[in-house]
Parts: C-alpha cells; structure tokens; sequence
C-alpha cells in the first residue's frame, strides 16, 4: 500500500518508509492512497476478537510489508500486557445510556489517548 503527502499527492511512500519518516519533508502527513474495504460480515467477526487480534487484522490492511504473525507478535507486546494497560478489553466502551456509548482510550500507561498508537510504533520501527 502506498501512502501520500497532504500537501503533495506525488509524494508517496511506502508504509515502513512513512513510519520511518514520520511528517513528509513537505510538512504533510502520509495518508493511504486509498482505504480497504471490509468483506462482509467482518465487523462482527472482528468484534468478537480480543483487541491486540482485531488490531492486526486491520493493521494488516494497511501495513501489506509486515506478516498478520508479525503484526500479531507486535500487538500482543504493545497490548496484550496487564502492565501496560489496566483494562483487558485496552480500548473498552461503556455504555452510557441506551443509545450512547464512549470509547475510552485512557487505559495505557500515561492514561492519554497516545498511547495507542506508542505503544506500537516502536515494534512497526
């Protein structure tokens, strides 16, 4: 899959090297070229899953240079420790009344929403 700048769509980059880079030397941000579509059915198939499995299936999607495996081995050490997020559900949501429901993503080590994505980033480096 191959990623683009927001500030210049001729600049692309593979996944590994946006995650190397970061920013695109323009300022911008890497983006997909475009999104994968989920088959049908998938969502509740991947409802099912604990986190750190749901995340690499649709890691996977994005990220074509790594193996599910590896992205798997990378999930369970980003996710799957009781030491680095204080909910076994990582990501839960709670219902809040019959029709609203929160997302908290304040379960990780510095109790910010960053850390879903710090977690991994050193495994994807």
């Amino acid at each position: 899959m191959q990623y683009l700048s927001t500030r210049d769509a001729n600049l692309r980059k593979s996944a590994s090297e946006a995650i190397v880079m970061g920013l695109a030397r323009d300022g911008g941000l890497y983006t997909p070229v475009s999104f994968p579509r989920l088959p049908d059915g998938a969502v509740g198939e991947l409802a099912a899953l604990p986190y750190e499995k749901r995340a690499a299936k649709i890691m996977k999607l994005f990220l074509d240079e790594f193996s599910e495996e590896e992205l798997l081995g990378f999930t369970e050490k980003a996710y799957a420790s009781p030491a680095k997020f204080d909910d076994a559900a990582v990501a839960p949501v709670v219902t809040l009344g019959e029709n609203t429901h929160m997302l908290e993503l304040w379960h990780g080590p510095t109790c910010a929403f960053k850390d879903m994505a710090l977690q991994m980033l050193p495994y994807l480096l």
